[in-house]
């Protein structure tokens, strides 16, 4: 008894005994930001799978004028996904109508909105609305965000705040002096203007990441010529699970092959198996000093000098000497060729400045050029693209300003209900990004669960839980490729450094350490004065609405 109220013998924290069963829910609001894979995965699983979906009302805020996020926003020439597209799918709705074995960007988009239509998730989302701030008011345990849309602002409010934005959505310029100096067209990878036309025109394609692996072979067809400025070696691999494929390469699916899929989905099924089996197998070769890594090095050479014929010069400056993996590995059909046709030519000098019509390299190289596209990449900071502020004014980007951490990518330091689909050391690039941000989403609704059913206020990674996670992950980390002597965004664009973008394990053992759902790695607050309040009057639900009461005798 708590000693200060000896005189009345009543606990300091006493309340009324409650009379609803137990676990009774209670109401509260969900935001979650983006309308990509991720925000429609979870309004899926919200409509069809959450118990209790009653007591949540779910909105997704969606900056676009339409559902699809990334395979929206990117229409650059040669878009398209390296991982299978039977794969590459939302999990409760396999697609046997894919056209090809590896789809285009316009086709993955298809069918994210012909999906989103048929299930009724576009009904949650509330599209042109630009989330511009979230600001955490520990008072009412509430997020306080501001939205734009229309050119008005309004403001929202909701218990749980998820980010559903994605982790390459803030794409930026290269920091070339007198960029914007130039007079001819300048384009950016991830802001495509689809009326550029670069046919009979001179062309710099700055960049050798994926994205300017697809750019070069689709461009440099028409165009009169092409420039790549490359700034250092990548790997070039092979396609994902190529042994699926016949020599290695693309090809379309049949109607025959089709129409098999859809009225033998068990054959579609043991495909999918396949194929996800064997991408999952990817992580075990990016231990640093394993067979299976001095292989997939050997391996990976090996193709890249055949499919540069073997020439000394280029070998020696396209293939990288750091390990394989190291950087994002991005297979690359046809690109290797493109840079050895007559009209391609390379440049590996780093470029100092644009004048009003063409690059001039740090060595005194002068190209005229009609268009610059700039394939250099995004903010790898993890920051949201609006400001958030949690608990105790805490500001998320200038937390995450020198390193950004979080406990399994999912939740950052003081910011109480706040989730995250692909934050820091998430397991990205080694294996299927799909089935991680399915185990994501559920482990967000048990949270969910949780929190509306036991009376809860706020949950937030304890920070010396976050701490210790990070000691463990960085230690971790050090036996894979990922920590080799590469530049890589993986590093935050540092050769040396921690590694912030990639989970110290694979995508099962990712999947493993979600379901066994550590509570304890949390501060949990509730909203009555004594923990148990959940509890009820005794009774249950399965009581009340008069369900099987001997449900246990077997």
């Amino acid at each position: 008894m708590d000693e200060a109220n000896l005189d009345t013998g009543v606990p300091r924290n006493w309340i009324p005994a409650p009379n609803e069963p137990l676990f009774a829910p209670k109401r509260i609001r969900m935001i979650c930001v983006g309308a990509g894979f991720s925000g429609l995965m979870l309004a899926y699983k919200h409509k069809y799978e959450f118990a209790l979906r009653d007591a949540v009302d779910l909105v997704i805020y969606e900056k676009n004028h339409d559902v699809g996020g990334t395979w929206l926003e990117n229409r650059y020439p040669g878009v398209a996904c390296d991982i299978p597209a039977h794969i590459y799918t939302f999990p409760f709705e396999p697609n046997p109508d894919w056209s090809s074995f590896y789809a285009d960007g316009a086709e993955i988009w298809e069918y994210i909105k012909r999906t989103s239509v048929k299930y009724g998730l576009e009904e949650r989302v509330q599209l042109e609305s630009k989330i511009v701030e979230s600001v955490w008011d520990e008072s009412v345990a509430r997020w306080k965000v501001k939205i734009e849309r229309g050119g008005e602002a309004f403001t929202d409010e909701a218990e749980i705040l998820i980010n559903g934005s994605g982790i390459l959505n803030k794409w930026r310029w290269p920091d070339i002096k007198g960029l914007h100096d130039f007079r001819g067209k300048i384009a950016h990878s991830a802001s495509w203007d689809t009326s550029l036309d670069w046919t009979r025109k001179r062309v710099a394609l700055i960049g050798n990441g994926s994205s300017a692996i697809q750019i070069l072979p689709q461009i440099q067809r028409t165009a009169k010529s092409v420039v790549n400025y490359i700034r250092s070696p990548t790997w070039v691999a092979a396609n994902f699970a190529a042994n699926f494929t016949p020599e290695g390469k693309n090809f379309r699916y049949s109607e025959e092959q089709k129409r098999a899929f859809r009225e033998h989905p068990e054959e579609l099924l043991k495909l999918r198996r396949d194929i996800e089996h064997g991408i999952n197998q990817l992580f075990l070769s990016l231990i640093k000093g394993t067979e299976r890594q001095l292989e997939a090095n050997n391996m990976s050479k090996r193709i890249m000098e055949e499919r540069l014929n073997h020439d000394p010069e280029l070998c020696a400056k396209l293939i990288p000497t750091f390990e394989f993996g190291c950087r994002r590995i991005s297979p690359g059909e046809g690109y290797l060729e493109a840079l050895q046709e007559s009209k391609v030519s390379c440049c590996f000098d780093p470029n100092e400045r644009v004048t009003e019509n063409g690059i001039q390299t740090v060595g005194g190289q002068f190209v005229e050029h009609d268009i610059i596209i700039c394939a250099t990449g995004f903010d790898v900071s993890f920051s949201p693209f609006w400001k958030l502020t949690g608990r105790n004014g805490t500001n998320l980007a200038e937390l995450w300003e020198r390193k950004p951490n979080a406990y399994f990518g999912i939740c950052a330091p003081e910011q109480p209900n706040y989730f995250i689909f692909n934050g820091p050391n998430c397991p990205i690039a080694h294996g299927s990004l799909l089935a991680a941000m399915d185990s994501t989403a559920d482990w967000i609704l048990r949270w969910c669960q949780k929190i509306v059913s036991e009376g809860i206020k706020s949950v937030c990674v304890k920070q010396d839980a976050l701490d210790e996670y990070n000691v463990y992950t960085q230690e971790a980390l050090k036996r894979t490729v990922w920590t080799g002597g590469c530049r890589s965004w993986f590093k935050a664009g540092k050769k040396d450094g921690p590694v912030t973008a990639m989970y110290a394990g694979s995508i099962i053992h990712y999947k493993e350490i979600l379901d066994s759902f550590r509570v304890e790695d949390f501060d949990i607050e509730y909203d009555s004065a004594i923990r148990f309040r959940f509890m009820g009057n005794g009774t249950t639900q399965r009581e009340v609405q008069m369900e099987d009461l001997a449900y246990y005798v077997k």
